[in-house]
C-alpha cells in the first residue's frame, strides 16, 4: 500500500498508525469476506482519502481531540487527518464505533 500519493497536485500521506490500521482492516476483510471484497473496499478507502486531499474542508473539526484535527467518514470507517502545507496527513482510520481518544493515544497527535 502506498504511503504517499499525488493525483492532480493534491496529495495525502498515511501516518505509521494509519498504515497499521489499514493492515488490520485488510486482514479482517480478507478473513471474513475474501480477497475480492478487500480489493473493492481498498478502492473505496483510497478514493475517499483522495477526495479529502482534493477537498480538505469536507471534514469536521476534532480540535478537542488533537490540534488541527479533522475527521470524515470513508466507507465504514472514519478517517482522522490534519491539514498540512501541501498535503493532508491521514492520522488514523478507525471504525465508526471506535473512540478516537482511546485509539489515538498511541500517536503523537493526542497527549
Amino acid at each position: 500500500m502506498s504511503v504517499y500519493l499525488n493525483m492532480q497536485n493534491k496529495q495525502y500521506k498515511l501516518s505509521q498508525l494509519a498504515q497499521e490500521h489499514l493492515l488490520k482492516i485488510k486482514h479482517y476483510t480478507i478473513e471474513n469476506f475474501a480477497e475480492a471484497q478487500w480489493q473493492k473496499y481498498k478502492s473505496t478507502l483510497l478514493s475517499g482519502f483522495q477526495t479529502l486531499a482534493d477537498n480538505p474542508g469536507l471534514g469536521k473539526s476534532c480540535e478537542d481531540i488533537y490540534q488541527n484535527g479533522f475527521y470524515f467518514p470513508v466507507g465504514k470507517h472514519m478517517a482522522y487527518y490534519t491539514k498540512e502545507a501541501n498535503f493532508i496527513l491521514i492520522v488514523a482510520v478507525l471504525g465508526q464505533s471506535q473512540l478516537p481518544q482511546k485509539h489515538l493515544k498511541q500517536s503523537r497527535f493526542v497527549s
